[in-house]
């Protein structure tokens, strides 16, 4: 194996144990003594694999990481993180292994299901939100490098900035843009505590409530509830929405201070289409709400555009009242959340510049069949989109066809009904968690089988790195037994 691999997740590893201690700090100062072992022991055995794993890599280790070798760290940054991410429950009692596993790994993934019993003390919940958090940054750290190399995001290429586009996976290239980004994603963090600070919130929800939702994770408080009234919405709202946006274009407007990238933002094609999107459903939902006489007319329109904009952005906040919904409503926000947000955003889903590309592809094609001579070019914001792109989009919706319906195939084999099998797969590959409990109580979730969060979890994880990085793990290590001399 590539000792750059092993280099990369030793200081994964080390940075999930470094953060570990803040929970271990506000434990030890509440006076919790039983998260403060569980928390002390966590950090011990993370710190020790990281600098295991650091040292032997960092010893004469590669210049950079070919494809398969990014794909590879992609995948198992995610298991390691999750499995030492988890032990703080496990070692508190909270949950079992593989409970405990499950939990940590929707954190990392910002799915943000919830395993953690109603009860559990205020400094795992701390570290179940910074967890999030952590696992917010890794996806826009490997999105900007490592995703870019191993299968170009299929679009992802086509919108982001021009100096991340190319160059190889290197050691120098990920420090750079780690810190670049770190200085962003810590800014809009400490500005979410401050506006939820300012809202009324105490100091300790502020920065929950600000770590949930910037990373658009979606779950902190253990009944996932969240009142919509005042300003602490608004504020939510706002860090939701701003989080299922283009990233990367905040990063160059603070990086060359200049607000004509904002505005670029505000102008393109796939941004108007996320408003005309957040709005239109609005619409759809408010009236169905109203005439159904769940809520007046400006509490329908409030609870309709909190939730569109929670489910379009896969943040999956929800407000203890939306559970009785009529089912056409939560398959509105079902549906928002396969669609996902901007491309270069933190949020899951199929990613709207995709659907761009497929729509318009198809219209391309019915010109060629009514005109077979005619050149026709696929044209997003006056740029022509390549036509390689085009063919990884096609088949990169076609791999997230199939991955949906043979996940429903597979988990329906655990004895739920169709419509919480769908909830549970949708759930997991677009990183909504709180999905889940459109028709399922928390506690049944916590009493699914270890094999169900075990492939829930795998789920997860190819929501975040695609489809096609898993796949090209699978053709790896085939090709690998192939050549190998039995």
């Amino acid at each position: 194996m590539n000792r750059l691999v092993l280099l990369l997740m030793g200081r994964i590893l080390l940075m999930c144990g470094l953060l570990q201690t803040v929970p271990l700090c506000y434990s030890l100062y509440m006076g919790l003594t039983e998260s403060s072992e569980a928390l002390a022991g966590s950090i011990a055995l993370t710190l020790l694999a990281g600098i295991c794993l650091a040292g032997y890599g960092g010893n004469r280790h590669e210049e950079s990481l070919s494809v398969l070798d990014g794909a590879t760290f992609l995948f198992a940054s995610w298991w390691a993180m999750s499995v030492f991410g988890g032990l703080p429950y496990y070692f508190n009692g909270e949950l079992s292994f593989f409970s405990a596993f499950f939990d940590s790994i929707s954190c990392f993934t910002t799915t943000g299901v919830m395993d953690l019993p109603y009860e559990a003390d205020a400094a795992i919940v701390l570290w179940r939100s910074l967890s999030q958090w952590l696992g917010g940054y890794m996806v826009l750290l490997l999105l900007s490098t490592v995703l870019l190399g191993t299968s170009g995001c299929f679009g992802a290429t086509f919108v982001l900035p021009g100096s991340l586009r190319t160059g190889a996976i290197t050691l120098q290239r990920i420090d750079r843009t780690s810190l670049r980004i770190l200085r962003i994603y810590v800014l809009v963090t400490v500005l979410g505590i401050l506006l939820y600070w300012l809202c009324g919130l105490s100091g300790y929800d502020a920065v929950n409530m600000s770590l949930v939702t910037i990373s658009t994770g979606g779950c902190y408080t253990p009944n996932a509830e969240i009142k919509l009234s005042g300003w602490v919405a608004i504020t939510a709202f706002l860090g939701v929405a701003a989080a299922g946006c283009n990233i990367f274009m905040y990063w160059q407007a603070i990086d060359y201070k200049e607000s004509r990238f904002l505005k670029e933002t505000w102008r393109s094609s796939e941004m108007r289409i996320f408003a005309g999107l957040i709005l239109g459903f609005t619409l759809l939902i408010a009236v169905h709400l109203y005439l159904r006489e769940f809520y007046n007319l400006p509490d329908a329109v409030s609870n309709a555009l909190f939730h569109v904009v929670s489910f379009g952005c896969t943040n999956g906040i929800m407000a203890e009242n939306m559970y009785h919904w009529d089912d056409v409503d939560k398959f509105f926000l079902m549906v928002l959340a396969l669609i996902g947000g901007c491309m270069g955003s933190i949020s899951g889903g199929f990613k709207i510049f995709r659907l761009q590309v497929l729509i318009k592809s198809s219209l391309a094609e019915m010109k060629r069949t009514l005109h077979p001579n005619m050149v026709v070019h696929i044209v997003i914001d006056g740029k022509v989109v390549p036509q390689k792109i085009i063919e990884r989009i096609l088949g990169y919706f076609f791999m997230f066809f199939l991955t949906l319906l043979v996940s429903l195939l597979v988990l329906s084999l655990s004895g739920l009904n169709m419509q919480q099998t769908m909830d549970m797969v949708i759930a997991c590959i677009t990183s909504s968690g709180p999905m889940m409990m459109f028709h399922l109580a928390a506690e049944e979730v916590r009493q699914l089988p270890d094999w169900v969060k075990l492939y829930c979890s795998l789920l997860m994880i190819i929501g975040k790195i695609n489809v096609f990085t898993f796949l090209l793990i699978i053709n790896g290590a085939w090709s690998g037994l192939r050549e190998r001399h039995w």
